[in-house]
């Protein structure tokens, strides 16, 4: 029975590794979203993340499946370990390279993250400058137009 959890187990590691890899080509997506020189791809950015929020929704039944098998023969492997060491093992390396999966993951999160914060940062001065430039106008407009009726008034005064 033992040898069939842990042959569920690495399966369920492979199947991890496959979804992970999913959600390194959705943060590629992501980022090719963002670095438009048009601007933002908003409705190709929205689909990545909902199709992100779908895998890592996999992942986290992945690890919870993992995690009960583990559980239920973590005394048996123990007690056992030369006997699943091929296994055991195989899993390890499994497990090396999701946890390698997770940091490349982390780093492409951690530069979209820029990625969003720039584009909103400009934003914010774009629309910063937007409302300063309306103000300027706006109070050239109203000097301007007092500073019309002043020189009428100063010319009429003089004739």
């Amino acid at each position: 029975m033992t040898e069939t959890y842990l042959d569920i187990m690495e399966d369920s590691l492979r199947k991890k590794i496959e979804v992970m890899q999913q959600i390194e080509i959705q943060n590629g997506i992501q980022k090719k979203a963002l670095e438009r020189p048009e601007g933002p791809d908003q409705d190709a950015f929205d689909e990545a993340v909902r199709v992100k929020g779908d895998l890592i929704g996999k992942v986290t039944e992945l690890n919870d499946g993992f995690a009960g098998l583990y559980d239920k023969i973590k005394n048996e492997l123990d007690d056992n370990k030369d006997k699943y060491r091929d296994q055991i093992t195989r899993m390890q390396n499994l497990i090396r390279q999701v946890t390698d999966l997770s940091n490349t993951i982390e780093v492409q999160e951690v530069r979209n993250k820029k990625l969003i914060d720039s584009y909103f940062s400009n934003s914010k001065i774009s629309v910063k400058s937007s409302k300063q430039s309306a103000a300027v106008s706006s109070d050239y407009r109203t000097t301007m137009n007092k500073s019309a009726g002043a020189q009428s008034h100063f010319v009429d005064s003089q004739s």
